[in-house]
């Protein structure tokens, strides 16, 4: 094998474990995503029987109170991360998140990429999110959109007390994956500490929705409680 074949066949070996890791989410991949990015909190080191179930994208009009429905009977807690253009359209759907107990976290103004955007526009949208969803100064969760975010915009959130949170359970919901590979990827993480990531905010979250009993059964099955993320963090 010359150079050039070695080359195509390491490239080739990368790309087939970047795709293994980005659909599978092995926890045993974890602990080198928290070496690189440890501003990030994708899980917590808990002994307690806990879980944080989260939530993008929102507020939406319909499946917002979907998902508030399907959680009310399993007295299951969640934190909501909105995009604050559609809060400020849905104060309703923010009130009816705050009436039913669960936490509201910071998820830009817009669901477009901040990496194109300077610090003061940065810091900007991140203000105007903050006081649309009246978060009045209180310790507060950050999750970008996309869940991208460069390095100084992640400090930049750090100082001003944000804590930035992506997940270890994620299905990749909007891009639409059957039903059973949802189930499957998250129900495999579902251990104490890991933070689950769905969306009620895409335009068709139907496959999450079927998932989601299902999810909160097999988390009752394994003694787990799903709760805020800013109570998980507090269980640490």
């Amino acid at each position: 094998m010359n150079l050039f074949s070695l080359f195509i066949a390491l490239c080739a070996a990368a790309a087939l474990f970047a795709l293994f890791i980005f659909w599978t989410e092995p926890l045993w991949f974890l602990p080198a995503l928290e070496r690189l990015t440890p501003s990030i909190v994708y899980r917590v080191r808990t002994n307690l029987p806990l879980v944080g179930l989260s939530f993008d994208d929102g507020p939406h009009p319909t499946f917002t109170q979907q998902v508030l429905d399907i959680l009310q009977p399993y007295k299951a807690r969640a934190t909501f991360f909105l995009i604050g253009d559609r809060a400020s359209r849905h104060p309703e759907v923010v009130a009816a998140i705050r009436a039913a107990e669960h936490e509201i976290g910071n998820h830009y103004s817009s669901d477009v990429s901040t990496l194109g955007h300077s610090d003061a526009e940065f810091l900007r949208n991140l203000a105007q999110t903050e006081e649309v969803l009246s978060l009045d100064g209180k310790p507060a969760l950050f999750r970008p959109p996309g869940g991208v975010a460069c390095p100084r915009q992640i400090k930049l959130a750090r100082q001003g007390g944000y804590t930035c949170v992506l997940g270890c359970a994620y299905p990749h919901d909007p891009l639409h994956p059957p039903v059973w590979y949802i189930r499957w990827l998250i129900e495999k993480n579902l251990v104490p500490g890991a933070i689950i990531i769905l969306h009620d905010g895409i335009s068709n979250p139907s496959r999450s929705l079927q998932a989601l009993p299902r999810i909160l059964d097999a988390a009752h099955r394994k003694g787990l409680r799903f709760v805020s993320i800013s109570e998980l963090i507090r269980s640490a």
